[in-house]
């Protein structure tokens, strides 16, 4: 099992700073969660040739592994433009992946509760697209669910039925986050 730091509360940090702190605070991985610089929530992937380039030689001069990235879209949304757009930052988000390296990507389920049938047709609308990329770049999805998202349970249940998807042996479902506190080190409370 591999522990990564989520930098999510250093996401105003230049990323090699970021890379930087990981390895003080005695972390050999982290897990890029969303920052308006490189993968912004909802909204298409900012990170560029050099920012990626720039990333990977932070990770490579401190002996970060870039565990996974966490990039959140629409990609269930009932709304066919949203879900369009979701699928093309996708495709981007997983080609940064790719070029990093990165072999896990987690995120979250992003439909709406009260239209569960439309988000759950778009899911596997956005899916029929993403998952053969996810395939043939090698790259494992862990979508969790959230209270407001589509069920995973259900998911779960119809990813077998489903003819024709090898890939969906790449999809794993996991359980919403624990919020529970971590116990800091004697490093991590003198960088607070």
């Amino acid at each position: 099992m591999q522990i990564a730091l989520d930098p999510y509360m250093l996401r105003r940090a230049p990323l090699p700073e970021v890379v930087r702190i990981t390895a003080t605070l005695g972390y050999d991985a982290l897990e890029l969660s969303p920052r308006q610089d490189f993968l912004p929530f909802f909204v298409a992937p900012r990170a560029n040739a050099d920012s990626i380039g720039e990333l990977r030689q932070a990770l490579r001069d401190h002996g970060v592994a870039l565990a996974s990235l966490l990039p959140l879209y629409r990609w269930s949304s009932p709304d066919e433009t949203e879900r369009r757009a979701a699928v093309r930052y996708w495709k981007r988000a997983i080609e940064i992946a790719v070029a990093l390296g990165c072999h896990t990507m987690n995120s979250e389920f992003s439909g709406r509760l009260e239209k569960a049938e439309a988000s759950e047709a778009a899911f596997w609308s956005s899916m029929e697209e993403l998952l053969p990329i996810f395939e043939r770049e090698g790259i494992t999805l862990n979508p969790a669910r959230l209270p407001h998202g589509l069920s995973s349970t259900r998911l779960r249940r119809l990813l077998p039925q489903r003819d024709g998807w090898s890939g969906a042996a790449l999809v794993r479902y996991l359980r919403p986050r624990s919020r529970a506190p971590a116990r800091l080190t004697a490093a991590q409370r003198s960088m607070a």
